[in-house]
């Protein structure tokens, strides 16, 4: 009985050795790659599953065996690479950040550091690695570290969030109004600037800041009363500058009233140079100098820079109602000049309600409805081939706008169909002269100069239209047969040296 109970344990002791052999190959903790010899007796005595650790960082990096630190372990620090990899975080667990902030701890600002890693960490921020529930000071002190980089997008969102926890403290508004001018959003800062003053009228910096705000937007006389203000932040130049822009306003308004649009022309040049770069008043003076000054596609460009966004109520509320309709008034005739009627209707319809009792801006009203009504009626009877009564309505709207270009251009090709080709070619020039990118205008000219016998004249602005556009067939093919009429005409070879044209023959040159 002994016997057989000996040799039962005997018999049970292999069985349990070969299925700890069995196990141990096909055990899933030992399906990682495999390890080294004197490694294995140190991986066999992993932890119970219940208790191993989720998180990567917690493992153990190094054996504590004296045998494995002689040899490296590549095999188990790739297994540990793919497990970490693979493995989340715990969300609690503090992790450094390239701004200097770890969780909801900030740390000792790093050295500044250069375009390039700015670039790189300018995301970092963005619902990764910030808690918004930090105290208002926390978000600000964050906010002026992305300022001091020049991440003012970044700042705003600080900024922002310390308000909305806080919205009583003037600072933050007054550091929201900074990281929006330098963004570029002058009428957003300057509602920044009026809240913090609100909420303390004492607020020094602020006073500062909506200063040279007003500077910049040509509110010259309110930045004076806010720079008095300002206490230290004021310096001497500021005070300059404020009354420098003060006194060019009133000679501009001088000389507007004298028509003399050269000076009216230079004051506002000089007027950008002292700080009031961002006027719209001051651009609108420009434009309407230049529009005066027949230049109209520098107007043209001069009031689109200075007027991005109109937004009406806001204009309002920083410059008044006749300011505001003033604007408007010179948006119109910009919009008279480049042949948008519609929207010019549109603009002297609005800047006529803000301000009803001004003369000038019933003027550009009823000459807005005028051109826009020549131009509608005009094309209509082109259309129905009735060449000579359009030309009679589009002279009725050049009677309200002698100088429109596109009205011009359109009499041009209606007195091209009825054979004046004279007329046609005086009204082309005159709207060249005052849009020199006219593109139609031009063709009209060349083919009236065509239909003339003029080919060196047509052959110049053939060649000016294929140098802009090299792809047009149409163009191409009537430089080709003016070519080849002139070279009867003259009985030479044509060709162009600079911008005038040679005509060669055997004798030589002849001019």
């Amino acid at each position: 009985m002994a016997k057989s109970k000996n040799m039962s344990t005997s018999q049970r002791l292999g069985c349990e050795s070969l299925l700890g052999c069995i196990f141990e190959s096909w055990s899933p903790r030992r399906r990682k790659p495999s390890l080294p010899e004197k490694e294995r007796k140190t991986k066999d005595y992993l932890p119970p599953k219940s208790t191993t650790a989720t998180n990567p960082k917690t493992l153990p990096r190094k054996s504590t065996d004296s045998s494995s630190q002689s040899k490296p372990r590549k095999s188990s620090d790739s297994a540990r690479k793919s497990l970490s990899s693979s493995a989340s975080p715990r969300p609690e667990s503090k992790t450094f950040s390239p701004n200097g902030v770890m969780g909801n701890i900030i740390v000792k600002q790093q050295p500044a550091v250069n375009s390039t890693d700015v670039a790189q960490t300018s995301s970092r921020w963005e619902g990764k690695m910030v808690n918004y529930r930090n105290s208002p000071e926390a978000l600000k002190r964050m906010g002026n570290e992305e300022y001091c980089r020049g991440r003012f997008g970044e700042a705003l969102v600080f900024y922002e969030r310390a308000i909305l926890a806080d919205p009583k403290t003037p600072t933050y508004w007054s550091n929201k109004s900074a990281a929006l001018i330098s963004l570029g959003r002058l009428l957003e800062a300057y509602d920044a600037c009026e809240e913090a003053l609100r909420l303390n009228p004492n607020y020094e910096r602020a006073h500062q800041r909506l200063a040279s705000l007003q500077l910049r937007l040509g509110e010259a006389e309110k930045a004076l009363c806010h720079y008095n203000q300002a206490g230290k932040y004021t310096e001497t130049k500021h005070i300059e500058q404020v009354e420098d822009v003060i006194k060019c306003l009133r000679r501009c308004d001088e000389a507007r009233r004298s028509k003399q649009w050269n000076v009216v022309l230079n004051e506002t040049c000089f007027m950008i140079s002292c700080g009031a770069d961002s006027s719209p008043r001051v651009y609108a003076l420009q434009t309407e100098a230049l529009l005066h000054l027949q230049r109209q596609e520098e107007a043209y460009d001069v009031y689109q820079k200075g007027i991005k966004r109109f937004d009406i109520d806001c204009y309002i509320k920083i410059f008044g109602l006749s300011i505001t309709s003033y604007l408007l008034m010179v948006g119109a005739q910009v919009y008279i000049a480049a042949g948008r009627f519609e929207d010019a209707v549109t603009a002297s319809r609005q800047a006529a309600r803000l301000d009803p009792s001004n003369e000038d801006v019933n003027v550009v009203d009823r000459k807005a409805r005028a051109v826009a009504e020549a131009r509608l009626s005009g094309n209509l009877l082109f259309n129905a081939s009735k060449f000579e009564a359009a030309s009679v309505v589009y002279t009725e709207g050049l009677d309200q706008d002698p100088y429109n270009a596109l009205l011009l251009c359109n009499r041009a090709a209606s007195r091209f169909k009825i054979g004046l080709y004279e007329k046609a070619v005086e009204d082309s020039t005159v709207a060249i002269n005052l849009q020199p990118s006219y593109r139609k205008a031009r063709r009209r000219r060349a083919d009236s100069y065509a239909k003339l016998g003029k080919w060196q004249q047509a052959i110049q602005d053939y060649e000016f239209l294929m140098m802009e556009t090299p792809g047009d067939e149409d163009t191409r093919r009537a430089l080709a047969v003016a070519n080849v009429r002139f070279r009867k005409q003259i009985g030479g070879n044509v060709r162009f040296k600079g911008s005038g044209l040679v005509v060669v023959n055997e004798m030589g040159v002849l001019g």
